[in-house]
């Protein structure tokens, strides 16, 4: 019986953008040598990264070093997830909701954009917020920067499944059939997200610090529950269709999308 690949080494604490996406092109680089469908959210995440930083360089932020900061201690919360999953005994257990997405990574089932789709919700729903109210105490100073990377955010997400149509014809006609069919509704979807995020962030800067970790225990077990329906392969007939068409060739369509995710989709910064 084969031995299972060696986990991906542990990822340091970053503290730039540029040290960031390094680090997330070690867990695509990882997936493409042991055909993990993790690297199918890391891909969407390196290009959300990118598209963040260049945001920042061109201006687009009413306080850039600030949402520089911001983006690195999100990137943390995914990488002590991923350290806590693959080094349990030197690292805190992940969250729930993000073993969750750790363990839809090991499912047949799920299409790429289900992969990619849990990570973001539990990335946007669970660990915005809480590092909304870490960076600013006072979240009304941070309110438009915040929708600000959201509508970055979006753009990357939906610029993905735009481009995977013109660079790889094993998925253009799967993709076209989602586009076709509007089961996904990028933009609506992470306004929802973003907006569940903020309000989120304002309840746990109104609570005494005492009750925070209760919260987010529970905020953690309802993401957890929203991933599950998102990774669910039975959540509709057009889905069973589409993983029929889609290309299972993991190796493969994890170079395609790290090709794809080199260089941000245009960024937006309304949403």
């Amino acid at each position: 019986m084969p031995s299972s690949p060696p986990p991906p080494a542990p990822i340091r604490n970053v503290t730039t953008i540029a040290e960031t996406i390094d680090a997330i092109s070690t867990i695509i680089d990882w997936s493409i040598a042991t055909a993990s469908r993790l690297g199918y959210f890391a891909a969407m995440y390196k290009r959300i990264t990118i598209a963040v930083g260049a945001a920042i360089e061109q201006g687009m932020f009413e306080n850039g070093p600030r949402m520089e900061r911001f983006d690195v201690t999100f990137a943390m919360r995914y990488f002590d997830a991923i350290n806590g999953h693959f080094h349990p005994g030197s690292f805190p257990a992940p969250t729930r909701s993000w073993q969750v997405v750790f363990n839809t990574a090991d499912l047949v089932q799920p299409i790429i954009l289900q992969h990619m789709l849990a990570g973001v919700n539990t990335h946007i729903l669970l660990d915005l917020g809480i590092v909304a109210r870490e960076i600013s105490p006072r979240l009304s100073a941070l309110r438009q920067d915040f929708n600000t990377i959201n509508a970055v955010l979006a753009s990357q997400v939906s610029g993905v499944v735009e481009e995977i149509d013109s660079l790889s014809p094993a998925l253009a006609d799967v993709y076209a059939v989602l586009k076709q069919r509007q089961i996904f509704v990028i933009n609506e979807a992470v306004r929802d997200m973003r907006d569940s995020a903020w309000r989120f962030a304002s309840l746990l800067a109104l609570e005494p610090s005492f009750v925070r970790p209760a919260t987010i225990w529970m905020r953690d077990h309802q993401v957890a529950g929203q991933d599950e329906l998102i990774s669910n392969p039975l959540a509709s007939t057009l889905l069973n269709t589409v993983a029929e068409r889609e290309s299972r060739d993991i190796v493969k369509n994890l170079r395609v999308l790290d090709e794809i995710v080199s260089a941000p989709a245009p960024i937006k910064t309304a949403l």
